[in-house]
């Protein structure tokens, strides 16, 4: 079985959709067109081809409240063998909507 990389990117982008997480109850997949993608000290940039693409993001619910379609939003995710996964329990500042 391969090993996971420890990885985290952060994300800037808009939202473009966003609809229930069909396993995960307290989730989303966020469908981001996303503007930017960066590093995060010490740790692999694993979606930094998601700059200038169209990708979904498993974002906790209670994160982002009635964000939507236009809404902008700033997230730290990693990439998972299910997809991008924003982090469930940002500290602050690593998260926010515009």
């Amino acid at each position: 079985m391969p090993q996971a990389v420890e990885n985290l990117t952060q994300l800037v982008g808009t939202i473009v959709a966003r609809q229930p997480h069909p396993q995960l109850g307290d989730y989303d997949i966020v469908t981001l067109d996303v503007e930017r993608a960066e590093p995060v000290e010490g740790k692999a940039n694993l979606l930094a081809t998601a700059a200038g693409n169209r990708i979904d993001v498993t974002t906790r619910r209670a994160l982002l409240g009635a964000a939507g379609a236009g809404a902008k939003v700033h997230l730290r995710a990693k990439r998972t063998l299910d997809g991008a996964m924003s982090e469930p329990h940002p500290e602050a500042g690593h998260f926010r909507i515009e």
